[in-house]
């Protein structure tokens, strides 16, 4: 029996480690159609993902039968609670990058100038991409160690910075609507779609926590 509970355990780690790979290919595939405004590349980012809700079902389905089938106690059960957990943040953040590359292709079919936020912007991005690339490493790690707590200093320092670039971005497109009102519908959408990237960097702390919580074990707060 322990062997089929691992078994089952192992699956869902697999597949909520190639979501969220994919989860950081789609990402990367979007900030670079934002450098490039490329909109054949914010397509395919948003495509990648499109089956990201039936995936996160699959694995719910699978840890719930794990809950009925084992019972799971103490570590085990951390584990499992924290999969869980770690695949609806992952399903959060899918919805975000597609929002997000849906806003950006239509900001490039409009005639909005991007040059006075466009530096802050791609720095802004990098930082959000840097969180979730350490909340996808920190998924691999299968104990407490000291890449652990490394990835976990890493990924609040990067939430840090984006909240700080992220109030710079707020203010600069504020200003810039009030200078160019004819522009405002286009920049309000630029804003949404930057909201959407400082919650990825918000979602990446979370599951770096869940990871942590799942080995380190103590109270769970998020």
């Amino acid at each position: 029996m322990l062997e089929k509970y691992q078994n089952i355990l192992n699956k869902s780690q697999k597949r909520i480690t190639e979501l969220a790979n994919d989860v950081q290919s789609a990402y990367e595939e979007a900030l670079e159609a934002f450098i490039a405004e490329d909109e054949s590349r914010a397509a395919e980012a948003r495509s990648r993902l499109k089956n990201a809700h039936d995936r996160n079902n699959k694995i719910d389905n699978e840890l719930i039968k794990t809950l009925a089938l084992f019972s799971p106690e103490a570590r085990d059960l951390r584990v499992v609670v924290a999969y869980f957990k770690i695949a609806g943040e992952l399903t959060r953040i899918t919805d975000y990058i597609r929002s997000y590359a849906k806003s950006i292709r239509m900001l490039m079919g409009s005639d909005l100038p991007m040059d006075t936020i466009r530096d802050n912007a791609v720095v802004f991005q990098k930082s959000a991409l840097g969180s979730l690339r350490a909340a996808v490493a920190s998924i691999a790690i299968e104990e407490a160690s000291e890449e652990l707590e490394e990835i976990f200093r890493q990924v609040n320092v990067e939430e840090s910075k984006c909240d700080d670039i992220f109030n710079l971005i707020e203010k600069d497109t504020i200003q810039q609507i009030y200078a160019t009102p004819q522009y405002a519908a286009d920049l309000v959408q630029l804003l949404a779609a930057m909201r959407k990237i400082e919650r990825i960097s918000d979602r990446s702390v979370t599951i770096v926590k869940l990871v942590y919580f799942a080995h380190q074990g103590g109270r769970l707060k998020l």
